[in-house]
């Protein structure tokens, strides 16, 4: 599979001389990283650094690698971004851009851009792959009512209320599982060894634009792994393994593809 490694800059000349205007979100900004001093001089820089690695040939075109790899950003259907975080300071950041017949990942790793071609039924496992290894954590899915969650929350700031115990019982006497309620905030409150999350974004074949209404949070705690989404009506907490990843990440991409099919 191609593979090209580049840095922030000899991206930019890239995506330049290849004539794509939009790039990935994930790569398209610099939390952490070199800060650049002299933006034309550096640029200048990397563009010589492109074509002496023969990346971009005498009549400014790209070679067929980066175009390979590039080329699906302006055609692609289906884009499933990662964020993820483990100490402060540094943050992992990727994504899957992928059409009906190619798909590249795109990984942002401090100063450097990886880009790599996988198969477009290999999105979402090829992003999950990237994250440090942490067990799921064994556990029975936990789920709490979204509308009664909302509704007690109103009662209680309606109130005045700033004790969680009010907030309990304004659940309770809606009917929530405090138990259930209870063992998941514990457990979201707790040390966290990393956080991140994962969004999912479409287009129509017009390139009409949509960005998937839920996302897909991944907590690593001591335990283990979690995920934290809203399935329906109900906030789920639930070991995160790879089938959390195809279902949940599966499910917002569909309906991500019917509403833009409007």
């Amino acid at each position: 599979m191609p593979k090209l490694d580049v840095d922030r800059l000899e991206y930019m000349i890239l995506a330049g001389w290849a004539g794509i205007s939009r790039v990935p979100t994930v790569a398209s900004y610099a939390n952490y990283g070199t800060p650049v001093q002299d933006l034309n001089e550096e640029l200048e820089a990397a563009d010589a650094r492109c074509r002496q690695r023969g990346l971009v040939g005498r009549d400014n075109s790209v070679n067929d690698v980066v175009w390979d790899l590039m080329g699906v950003y302006p055609v692609g259907s289906l884009e499933f971004d990662l964020r993820f975080s483990r100490q402060k300071g540094t943050e992992l950041r990727a994504c899957v851009t992928q059409s009906a017949k190619s798909a590249t990942r795109t990984v942002v790793n401090g100063d450097r851009i990886i880009l790599e071609k996988v198969r477009p039924g290999d999105a979402i496992p090829a992003l999950a792959s990237l994250l440090p290894e942490h067990p799921p954590l064994k556990m029975q899915p936990l789920q709490i009512d979204l509308a009664e969650l909302r509704a007690a929350r109103a009662q209680v700031a309606k109130n005045g209320d700033t004790d969680e115990r009010a907030l309990e019982d304004a659940l309770r006497s809606r009917g929530v599982n405090i138990a259930e309620y209870r063992k998941a905030t514990r457990m979201l409150d707790g040390p966290k060894l990393g956080v991140g999350e994962i969004g999912v974004t479409v287009w129509s074949p017009t390139r009409k634009e949509i960005r998937g209404e839920q996302t897909l949070r991944i907590i690593d705690l001591e335990q283990g792994r979690v995920a934290v989404y809203n399935s329906r009506s109900q906030r789920m907490v639930a070991g995160c393994d790879m089938g959390t990843y195809r279902r949940v990440l599966g499910d917002i991409a569909t309906a991500a593809q019917r509403e833009v099919a409007w």
